[in-house]
């Protein structure tokens, strides 16, 4: 559902720049009947609409009546509509005019249904089959493959109401022990379901389970059932609607036991019929896939849901704002659209966020953990739109086509995806500071010197406001500190000072030595803070009344920062008259020095690098065969997120070849398939996250040399830590730079060439210690084994070798090349050639007693290998 928002926030942001021929199409929709089922498909056809300025959508709804739905069918034919999408009510009744429409040249998307007439353009749809083995799967497991079933279907003669039955009976007869005992059908009605089931209990009918092939019939059955008082019958539908007594609410409340989410999808519903008419590729029959909802999930479902129907009334209300403002802006201006758009939704959600907490700063402090919790959430959840904003900024901003106006406007936005990303740094180190997981990383430096330098940063904002600086420091000034900390203190309080200094104000940054203890000092002579106000202005979310917009966040780090240091921060301030803030600390920081700086140094910019947005497209691997040399470095990219995987393939294909999977799960498969040279993966992500794929991925012999790098938007020390010890190589942070990314690949995978070479090169002995991965020393350990054991064996190849250390030829041929340089022929060969030059050396055999003994079947072969080897005969050794 999250990777749904997101398609839908896409579909109203690229309507700025969504492309028109002029031509204009219009398409009609005739549904069989009326739920809100078909609503909802309705709504989402709509929106997906917003793109497209060319486009007029006309509905009609036969209300499950076969005469009314053809005479509507007739009427959009004489009306000469672009294309027709139907859902037939049932197979055979309005083939004929499906024909007819499809006869006189109008494209037909069959939806949901079909026809018994293979007269369609192309039809889109869940696999109802799989709907109903699914379920079937489900009740059998329940039961433990004993019990009596009843089956309630939709309309007879609809195709989904066959399809499901053939599924759900496919699956019982797995299950001999399990009897339907009845089917009987209700036309997909609650109050048909419910008189249907009546008739059953009055017959008194043994049943345990009761399958309705949807949620409306399911709750009318339960209804019957409860009227009669039987408690112990147990319930599941089809559709799993995530609406107020749909049938998630009823999984959710123990009504029923299970149903399976039937998809409407109108966004792919309309992309199918754009493409059709664009006369774009695509494919005829198109299946939607659905899944399984338990009382396990549907809490989780229905939460994501409501997230997802908040963001559509947003869209929705913000779409008649695009067509305005596009309306005011001629072509050459798109870019600045596209992205002002972005980086204003993206704010006006912050700074929700941010008023609903200091609306809620007044509830108990219990409240508080629950509350950092949700920013920390929403930090991470914007590191992703954040990457996907910084880095096509700075591709557009490049172009020679732009002009300066564009340009700097572009820039302006560029400097606010900065501000943002400084903003979810904030929350997501004051969420660490309130947890307790802030730690200290000391470093000896000069004070003096480092306050030059932060200073200097503000020299051209205050030439603009007209602003004196002043400096008053010692000429050095020896310090033990958490480096990047102090900065942050510093770099704070400077900018509120900027913030509240008037033009031709004064500025004045000082450092001075009280005994054992530096008293850092920023004072500006702006509007001051009121006296009722001064003791609260450390606190997390507290803004003064005269404050300008922010975040209260950083002052509160002022304090958290230099409290970790042992130290105190004040204020002095008069209204009116300016502000002195005060930071006094150990000069001496009590404990040992840090190896390097915190991975993660404070920086105010962003580096974005960008690339073009391209439809994601999935990648099959049917056949494998052995690598070739020449051949690209395989990447594979293991993201939840559609967008990131198809930029990334996008960023990535130019020089490597590209892969990609949705979760750990189908990427560990993946990985065992084709064995690629470097995997990309996000952490959190459903059915396996990233570190659980990362340490499977290690402990797999056959692909534990593979390096990993973790990208993702969890950038806390202690979460590095702990994707290292899962056996990543490399954890980069979003929004991340895409130039740093393609550094790091490059370094892992030349890095593991060069370890190979070392091994075709050097004693084997010295690579073998260079090896950090255990699973890599126990292979090479048992490759070495089985060289060895099987010399002087002629039979012995590939395949056995194979065998032997279970892994298949491709597996075994990508491991050992990866981690030695040489094939395992080459390996054995070697071996072989190595044994044998001892053997001619200490021992009186002749050539070919060696050469049999060294398992080459002929002497002549061998004196020739010898020769390629060492470039001397074998009899050149006596």
């Amino acid at each position: 559902m999250k990777q749904h928002l997101y398609i839908m926030l896409l579909i109203l942001l690229l309507s700025a720049c969504s492309g028109n021929n002029g031509k204009k199409y219009v398409i009609g929709v005739s549904q069989c009947s009326e739920d809100i089922w078909r609503d909802k498909l309705n709504n989402e056809l709509v929106m997906s609409t917003y793109q497209y300025d060319n486009v007029t959508l006309k509905f009609a709804s036969a209300n499950d009546n076969d005469k009314l739905q053809k005479q509507q069918i007739e009427q959009f034919i004489k009306e000469g509509i672009s294309l027709l999408i139907v859902s037939p009510n049932q197979i055979h009744t309005i083939s004929s005019v499906i024909d007819k429409a499809y006869d006189a040249g109008i494209p037909v998307i069959l939806f949901d249904r079909k026809t018994d007439s293979g007269k369609y353009t192309a039809f889109m749809g869940a696999d109802n089959y799989e709907a109903g083995h699914e379920m079937g799967q489900f009740i059998a497991q329940q039961l433990g493959g004993k019990g009596n079933v009843v089956e309630i279907g939709g309309l007879k003669g609809s195709s989904p109401s066959i399809e499901r039955d053939r599924g759900f009976t496919d699956a019982m007869k797995a299950y001999p022990g399990i009897r339907i005992v009845d089917r009987r059908y209700a036309d997909w009605l609650k109050n048909r379901g419910e008189a249907v089931m009546d008739s059953m209990l009055r017959q008194c009918m043994e049943i345990d389970y009761v399958f309705a092939q949807n949620d409306r019939m399911a709750v009318g059955a339960l209804q019957a059932a409860e009227k009669h008082g039987v408690k112990d019958l147990k319930f599941v539908g089809i559709d799993a609607l995530p609406v107020p007594g749909g049938g998630m609410e009823s999984v959710r409340d123990g009504r029923l036991m299970a149903s399976y989410i039937y998809p409407t999808r109108g966004d792919l519903v309309m992309q199918l019929a754009l493409n059709i008419l664009e006369k774009k590729p695509y494919k005829r029959d198109n299946y939607l896939k659905g899944t399984l909802v338990t009382s396990n999930n549907a809490n989780a479902l229905l939460l994501q849901n409501e997230e997802i129907m908040k963001q559509t009334a947003r869209l929705q209300s913000l779409h008649g704002k695009v067509d305005n403002y596009l309306a005011q802006y001629n072509h050459q201006k798109v870019y600045l659209v596209l992205f002002s758009i972005i980086v204003l939704l993206l704010v006006g959600i912050m700074i929700y966020v941010y008023r609903s907490i200091v609306a809620r700063h007044r509830i108990e402090e219990e409240t508080v953990a629950a509350k950092l919790q949700f920013f920390t959430n929403i930090s991470h959840e914007l590191r992703t739109p954040l990457t996907l904003i910084a880095d096509p900024v700075d591709y557009i901003i490049h172009d020679s086509n732009l002009n300066a106006q564009q340009r700097d406007m572009l820039q302006i936005v560029q400097r606010n995806v900065a501000v943002l990303t400084r903003l979810v740094s904030e929350i997501l180190d004051f969420r660490k500071v309130q947890n307790g997981k802030m730690k200290l990383h000391l470093s000896d430096f000069d004070l003096a010197e480092s306050m030059r330098q932060w200073f200097s940063l503000f020299a051209t904002s205050a030439q603009k406001k007209n602003i004196s600086l002043q400096l008053e420091v010692p000429e050095a000034l020896s310090m033990r500190a958490d480096h990047d900390k102090l900065e942050r203190i510093c770099y704070n309080l400077l900018t509120n000072a900027m913030k509240y200094t008037p033009n031709g104000g004064r500025i004045t940054f000082a450092a001075s030595v009280e005994g054992d203890k530096v008293r850092i000092t920023v004072s500006d002579n702006g509007i001051g803070i009121a006296h009722d106000e001064q003791p609260y202005i450390f606190n997390r979310f507290y803004q003064a009344k005269n404050a300008e917009h922010g975040t209260g966040i950083g002052l509160a780090l002022v304090k958290a920062f230099t409290e970790l240091h042992h130290g105190l921060a004040t204020v002095e301030s008069r209204e009116g008259e300016g502000s002195r803030f005060i930071i006094t600390m150990p000069l001496r920081q009590a404990g040992e020095l840090s190896s390097s700086r915190s991975e993660q140094a404070f920086s105010p910019v962003v580096e974005t690098v960008a690339d073009e947005d391209v439809p994601n497209q999935a990648r099959h691997i049917d056949d494998l065969v052995l690598p070739d040399e020449t051949a690209r470095p395989e990447v594979l990219v293991i993201d939840d997120n559609s967008d990131i995987r198809a930029y990334l393939r996008t960023a990535l294909s130019s020089i490597y070849k590209v892969s990609e999977a949705i979760d750990g799960k189908s990427g560990l498969e993946m990985a065992r398939r084709i064995v690629p040279d470097l995997i990309i993966s996000d952490i959190m992500m459903p059915v396996m996250d990233g570190l659980e794929f990362c340490s499977q991925l290690k402990q797999d012999k056959a692909i534990s040399h593979i390096p990993v790098i973790l990208l993702t938007a969890r950038s806390l020390d202690d979460q590095r830590v702990e994707g290292y010890e899962h056996g990543a190589d490399a954890y980069i942070s979003k929004p991340f730079s895409l130039r740093l990314l393609l550094s790091r690949i490059d370094n892992l995978i030349q890095s593991r060439k060069k370890l190979s070479q070392l091994f075709s090169n050097s004693d084997e002995n010295d690579v073998f210690e260079k090896l950090s991965n255990e699973t890599d020393k126990t292979f090479i350990t048992q490759l070495r084994k089985i060289i060895q054991d099987n010399l002087g064996d002629s039979e012995f190849n590939v395949e056995r070798f194979g065998d032997e250390i279970g892994l298949s030829r491709v597996q075994l041929y990508r491991k050992v090349k990866a981690l030695t340089g040489h094939s395992p022929v080459e390996m054995l060969r070697k071996a072989r050639l190595m044994r044998a030059r001892h053997l001619l050396q200490t021992t009186d055999k002749s050539v070919s007693e060696v050469a049999y003994a060294v398992g080459f079947s002929t002497p002549s072969y061998f004196s020739k290998c010898y020769k390629e080897e060492f470039d001397l005969q074998p009899a050149q050794e006596r």
